[in-house]
Formats: structure tokens, sequence, C-alpha cells
């Protein structure tokens, strides 16, 4: 009950300086605070409201990236955007490979290569991504696993 009274007195004030004081700047700066004073009484106080407090890095569950692209392989099995994403992966892959990015990128794209053509291939997708996946690592293996001198 104080801090009604509180508001009350305040609020009193307030209202007779914004009624009874000669300078017009002084009267509105009066009415501005006692709106901002009573909006924060009624938001704050009477109905019980308060500032969302930011918790930081609390129950933020972060994925792994093996959790990714489980998630990637599992959506692959039935959509095709998920598809496109595995395929344009193993492109990056060769494209990382090669001298010329761009242009490999390109032609892997309108010409697909052995590993393309298995992921592509009717059938079980998982099956198709396990014989794709081991055409690429022999091709890693082949070129000797290096990639574009840095």
């Amino acid at each position: 009950m104080r801090v009604h009274r509180l508001v009350v007195v305040v609020s009193a004030a307030l209202i007779v300086v914004s009624t009874f004081m000669g300078s017009y700047v002084v009267r509105w700066l009066a009415v501005l605070f006692l709106g901002a004073f009573l909006g924060a009484f009624l938001f704050g106080l009477e109905m019980r409201v308060s500032r969302p407090r930011l918790k930081r890095r609390e129950g933020v569950e972060r994925k792994t990236e093996v959790d990714r692209v489980t998630a990637l392989i599992r959506r692959a099995k039935t959509g095709k955007v998920a598809r496109s994403l595995i395929e344009e992966s193993i492109v990056h892959i060769y494209a990382t490979l090669s001298d010329d990015y761009n242009s490999t990128y390109r032609s892997l794209l309108s010409e697909p290569n052995e590993a393309l053509k298995a992921l592509r291939s009717e059938g079980d997708f998982l099956d198709n991504l396990e014989k794709a996946l081991e055409i690429v690592e022999a091709d890693l293996n082949e070129s000797g696993g290096n990639t574009r001198e840095r």
C-alpha cells in the first residue's frame, strides 16, 4: 500500500506542476514525465509484468556437424532438396580438389561423374549414397589426398 501512496503523491505533484506552472515547456515536460511514470507504474508494478531477462547461453543446445549430417541424410531418404544438398557437397569436394574450382563445379553439374551417377541411380538412396562415397574415397586416395596448394 505504501507504493500506491507514493504514486498518488508523485502524480498529484506532477499534475499540479503541469497545471499551474507558467512556462509552456515546463508544463509539457511535467506531462511527459507523468505519463512515463504512470506507464511504468501500471505496466511494471500493478500488472506484475517484468522486462524479459536475457539468459545468455543457458539451455542452448548446439548441434554438432555429425548431428546435422545425420539429419540431412535422414531427410534425403524422402526429400529432393536434401538430396540436392548432398549432391552439391560431393561436387564441392571434387571442385576443391581440382585446380580450377569454378569450371570443375559447372562441368560436374552439367556432366556428372561416376559418384554423382551412382548417387542419382534408381534404388535405395542409402545404398546409392554409400556407393557414391566409396567412389569419392577412392578418388581422394588416388589423388593422394592433396587439396589445392595454399
